[in-house]
């Protein structure tokens, strides 16, 4: 009698383990699930990484998983499951469960529109990932590239195509060709409404801000089909790693884009590393699928139908010059307007004084292009046409064009840091020096996300000011050398008048931003 009640015992405790077990596997996605980055705290000085080991790996829920649960169980249970049934019962459930959030969303907030759209099924996303993503982070050292200029003697290292566009037989062929950081991440999706073609996009994300890009990135894929058109290049220090370990992102419970300027990014912690804007600039052109790329910055949106009206026009212009870009006039809004679709509409933010030229307040001369008051004054039609043709000299050697070029343009300075401003000059001055023609558009623009910028304090730009000038003397000298010197190119008096700026001190160099390296003649 007493071993059969034994063997009972013993059966019951087998049992009991059993049961625990299964229950640990079952839960154990929901239990390890990272889907919100955003409380991390990075390392409050500049080390380099020497293992893996080093990369903070946080497991931490987001206030949403608190709030639904339930809802992340189900979206797990997602993807193992072949039953579409049920995953179009999940969604359901994942969409009302979000509807008070929606009637609090910031409706002026770049990507606000998302908010409608309800997440793919989970093996239904609309980008191509590489390196394992969205679950994790692969790559070896085959893959894991230098920049276009300095290559293997590059501060910088690339992994091209993260997310690789795909289904683009169709798409329009001209490139928008941009960069970012961690904070600028759904501007992507203003401009997927705007841009026809193709996206290529350098992100600048070092440690721990590639996971906090890349769950944005995430969501996205799964929420906007127009994603597919979208190449995503991730940049980084050669001596800060991508968080390999944080990245572990799975279908997003909703289609709510968070505000990504509060997310809180590297430099946030650690101002020791500067934002190599010509690097990401040269990574996202030299990727460019098409002929035709169009090199800006992200806030910066075109007009509708921008890319199709200029296919239309290239079909019928005579092109005669070897060396010839297409330069579109930029403006900015108040903060309370909307970007304008069209030029008519644009002539009516500046007539009602809601819109001017781009810095206007804060730059003069960077964007007032030539013959800028005979552009206003031209009316305006549906047609993209050539407006005039002009060459960046004389006068006009201060203006900074923003243009559709191909990559047989030269590259951009990696020298050359955001934080020392003026980071185009070099690049416009070879142009210049090539004798590069610059045609005008008309009835094209780009309008930067409203809000017009004003002149600020830049005292603290002053240690790389400096530090860009000492790389245009060496940069200038040997383009003058490589170059036959055109006058109106104004490249000796750019050297001389930095060669100047060297020798003040920090006081001297704090005159105007407009007036460090580029003064009226």
């Amino acid at each position: 009698m007493s071993v059969t009640r034994n063997s009972r015992f013993f059966k019951f405790i087998l049992i009991a383990f059993v049961v625990t077990i299964f229950i640990v596997i079952a839960t154990r996605h929901t239990v390890l699930k990272t889907s919100d980055l955003d409380n991390q705290e990075y390392p409050r000085e500049f080390l380099p990484k020497t293992s893996e080991e080093e990369v903070v790996n946080p497991n931490q829920e987001t206030t949403n998983n608190n709030e639904n649960q339930e809802n992340a169980i189900k979206v797990e249970e997602d993807k193992n499951s072949d039953n579409a049934a049920e995953v179009v019962d999940n969604i359901e459930v994942v969409s009302k469960s979000t509807e008070d959030i929606q009637d609090t969303v910031d409706e002026t907030m770049p990507g606000a529109y998302l908010k409608n759209f309800i997440p793919a099924a989970t093996n239904k996303s609309y980008c191509k990932f590489n390196y394992d993503l969205p679950y994790d982070l692969i790559y070896n050292s085959k893959v894991y590239l230098s920049p276009p200029e300095f290559k293997k003697n590059s501060l910088f290292k690339i992994l091209y195509n993260a997310v690789e566009a795909h289904n683009i037989s169709d798409v329009p062929q001209v490139t928008y060709a941009t960069h970012m950081t961690a904070n600028y991440a759904y501007f992507i999706l203003e401009l997927l409404k705007r841009w026809e073609g193709l996206i290529s996009v350098a992100a600048f994300v070092p440690d721990l801000d590639s996971a906090l890009y890349m769950e944005q990135i995430t969501q996205y894929c799964y929420c906007e089909p127009e994603m597919h058109r979208v190449s995503i290049h991730l940049v980084t220090h050669k001596l800060l790693a991508f968080s390999k370990k944080d990245m572990n992102f799975f279908r997003p419970d909703n289609c709510i884009v968070k505000d990504s300027l509060k997310i809180g990014t590297f430099k946030d912690f650690d101002d020791t590393i500067i934002y190599p804007i010509n690097v990401v600039r040269n990574v996202a052109r030299t990727s460019a699928l098409t002929t035709f790329v169009l090199v800006s910055d992200v806030e910066l949106m075109p007009s509708k139908g921008l890319i199709s009206k200029f296919l239309g026009m290239i079909k019928n212009y005579n092109k005669t010059d070897v060396k010839e870009v297409y330069a579109l006039p930029l403006f900015e809004v108040e903060k309370t307007a909307t970007v304008p679709d069209s030029k008519d509409q644009l002539l009516k933010l500046l007539n009602a004084n809601q819109a001017v030229y781009y810095h206007e307040k804060s730059c003069p001369q960077c964007q007032k292009f030539p013959e800028i008051e005979e552009w206003l004054t031209n009316g305006y039609s549906d047609e993209i046409r050539p407006f005039i043709k002009v060459k960046r000299q004389g006068a006009f050697f201060r203006w900074d064009p923003v243009f559709i070029g191909t990559n047989a343009d030269p590259l951009y300075s990696e020298k050359l840091s955001w934080e020392g401003l003026y980071d185009k000059i070099i690049h416009s001055l070879e142009m210049c020096l090539q004798d590069y023609n610059y045609t005008i558009l008309d009835n094209a623009f780009l309008c930067h996300w409203p809000g017009i910028k004003q002149e600020s304090d830049q005292e603290w730009r002053l240690p790389f000011i400096e530090q860009n000038q000492i790389e245009y003397t060496e940069i200038i000298e040997n383009l003058l050398k490589k170059y036959k010197n055109i006058p109106e190119c104004k490249g000796s008096w750019i050297l001389d008048r930095v060669k100047n700026n060297l020798s003040l001190n920090n006081e001297k160099l704090n005159v105007s931003v407009t007036d460090t390296v580029v003064d009226n003649v």
